[in-house]
């Protein structure tokens, strides 16, 4: 909702986000041999950096042709992780993916709801922020906000890159929850939910 939203910028391929997020856990974890909570930590900026590469030819087009850009980048990520067994498991995807004994059962629950509201509430303050002014004028009308002095694709980036990281915290929660990570997780249809939910929301 935070780029497609204020933002303007629909997206079908912010799974890919939520995949390496929640990849770039499992990979710290189990390959890098990092704790749980450096894991935590680091993976949402690995899908930071996602959002960095991909958002950077993204908000250079608009409307149709940037959610098939994301699209496109979206099966970019589905494809390596389900073709690259030795590093990511490919088609079985990788397990034991647990959190520390300390955040076992509802404690992970807890820790989990959290990290939602931190995330929800740093979320709004950005919104509701210049730079969240800046995201809704450049939305509303391009030609204005750049005569305005606004640098309206380094706003539209930034907001790329600010989703690409809390969806890829969403990973992190998700894949700790499950104690797993697949391909599936990138898939289209998980981008397409998002979008059909964002839409409704908004309806």
């Amino acid at each position: 909702h935070f780029m497609m939203g204020p933002g303007g910028m629909h997206s079908f391929g912010h799974a890919a986000y939520f995949g390496l997020g929640a990849y770039g856990a499992a990979l710290l974890l189990k390959t890098a041999a990092f704790s749980m909570g450096w894991s935590i930590a680091l993976a949402p900026l690995i899908a930071g950096v996602g959002a960095v590469i991909f958002g950077w030819f993204c908000v250079r087009l608009s409307g149709i042709y940037l959610a098939m850009l994301t699209l496109a980048f979206g099966q970019i990520v589905w494809s390596i992780v389900y073709q690259w067994d030795e590093f990511t498991g490919g088609s079985n995807g990788m397990i034991g993916i647990w959190p520390d004994h300390w955040l076992e059962g509802k404690a992970y629950y807890y820790f989990a709801l959290a990290v939602v509201l931190v995330s929800a509430f740093v979320l709004r303050r950005i919104l509701f922020s210049s730079f969240g002014y800046a995201m809704r004028a450049s939305r509303d009308s391009t030609l204005r906000a750049d005569a305005l002095g606004i640098n309206v694709k380094r706003v539209q980036w930034v907001g790329f890159v600010i989703a690409g990281i809390f969806a890829g915290l969403a990973g992190v929660l998700f894949v700790f929850s499950k104690g797993s990570a697949s391909s599936e997780i990138i898939s289209v249809i998980k981008s397409v939910d998002g979008l059909v939910m964002v839409l409704l929301g908004g309806v």
